[in-house]
């Protein structure tokens, strides 16, 4: 029986781009914008939740 095979790639196949011309970022930057975000997320949150609480009617 035979058994089937990976087709041979030639070097030439292979393509062979620039490298990218801006330098890779830090993960610092990550850190930094995810901190962002919850901080963002969580202003949005707390103005929701005031906002929908002040429509619930205060007792007398």
């Amino acid at each position: 029986m035979s058994q089937a095979t990976k087709p041979q790639t030639s070097a030439s196949a292979i393509p062979t781009g620039a490298p990218e011309p801006a330098p890779p970022y830090r993960r610092v930057y990550a850190w930094v914008f995810q901190a962002w975000l919850i901080m963002f997320l969580g202003v949005i949150c707390c103005a929701l939740a005031f906002y929908l609480l002040s429509y619930i009617p205060k007792p007398k």
